[in-house]
């Protein structure tokens, strides 16, 4: 394989399944609670960047909160768009869908509260993709808004490994192919660009039609908390919170 860092495909590929997406990130909870009460505890809509499916979105729509959601994969819009429409008929008008690059937005109103959950500010490899962003987050918080989001803590050791090394996972029923397939892991970390780029293998292992095997590529730009910290404070943003978890909220080394 040549390990080159295919950020097209890093950005895109793991978002075009939304039945494997959303079986993947079934049972993560975790995360959908911590924004769920932070949206209901915010008055008027909210904005979530980098909606996907809804996972993070529905529930809170559900329970009662306005949002805005924006993402940029046309397949993770259309699976949102099938399950805001399951929803309750009072509840599907609370949830405004837009196809959009969260560098680039633009609407026609402020918000209390913007989000960017599950790690999607990841996808900013560089300081100007970041300084967009934060621009247009500046841009579209009410006076005292606030700005939630969360990415992964580095973690040396994993980002250490070696890219000709594949590391194996489980075995799964694909929701799509309907048959089991072996997962296994590639890394490459470029520790110039911090961006780390993953290969995604899936070889079958049961009987089926599906393919006999595939690779999904996923791109992440790595953050370092003091890094972070830096960048939210030169782009205009007070840093009230940093939490490590989604449950007692310390950051732990």
């Amino acid at each position: 394989m040549d390990y080159e860092f295919d950020l097209a495909g890093g950005t895109s590929e793991f978002y075009i399944d939304a039945d494997y997406y959303d079986h993947e990130f079934k049972s993560r909870t975790a995360d959908v609670q911590w924004y769920t009460q932070h949206y209901l505890e915010t008055e008027g809509p909210a904005l979530e960047l980098a909606v996907g499916t809804g996972r993070v979105a529905l529930r809170a729509v559900r329970k009662g909160a306005e949002i805005y959601g924006i993402d940029l994969s046309p397949t993770m819009l259309a699976r949102a768009r099938t399950r805001r429409d399951a929803l309750p008929k009072s509840k599907r008008s609370k949830l405004h869908l837009i196809e959009g690059d969260m560098r680039t937005f633009s609407l026609d109103r402020k918000f209390e509260l913007i989000t960017c959950p599950f790690n999607a500010f990841q996808h900013l490899y560089t300081r100007e993709d970041i300084e967009a962003c934060l621009r247009c987050v500046r841009e579209h918080l009410a006076p005292g808004g606030l700005f939630l989001f969360d990415v992964l803590l580095p973690d040396v050791e994993y980002l250490s490994r070696s890219p000709y090394k594949r590391f194996p996972g489980v075995e799964f029923r694909h929701p799509t192919h309907g048959t089991t397939y072996a997962y296994s892991e590639q890394t490459a970390y470029n520790p110039v660009t911090q961006v780390n780029q993953m290969w995604l293998h899936y070889d079958r292992v049961g009987p089926g039609a599906g393919p006999e095997t595939f690779c999904i590529q996923l791109s992440h730009r790595c953050f370092f908390p003091q890094e972070l910290q830096a960048l939210l404070a030169y782009n205009g943003f007070e840093v009230l919170a940093l939490q490590g978890d989604f449950e007692d909220g310390r950051l732990r080394p």
